[in-house]
């Protein structure tokens, strides 16, 4: 789970896969962070993993591994 997550956002923040791990804080301006990103990264999260995500739980999240809770409850 915790590559496909790193995957589905490398993929959103048009950067590699080695550029972030679950520590990486991905909100910044490294990624170009905008809230188009992140509407993206939160239905691409609860389509692949078919989760529901509450719009204050995505925006408290500040790094990969959050997301990562967020998605497997």
């Amino acid at each position: 789970m915790e590559e496909k997550l790193i995957d589905l956002v490398a993929e959103v923040l048009e950067t590699e896969h080695a550029n972030l791990s679950l520590d990486t804080e991905f909100k910044t301006d490294e990624f170009d962070w905008d809230s188009l990103k992140g509407y993206a990264i939160l239905v691409t999260l609860e389509e692949e993993f078919g989760v529901s995500i509450e719009v204050e739980d995505f925006i408290a999240t500040k790094k990969v591994g959050d997301l990562l809770r967020l998605v497997s409850g």
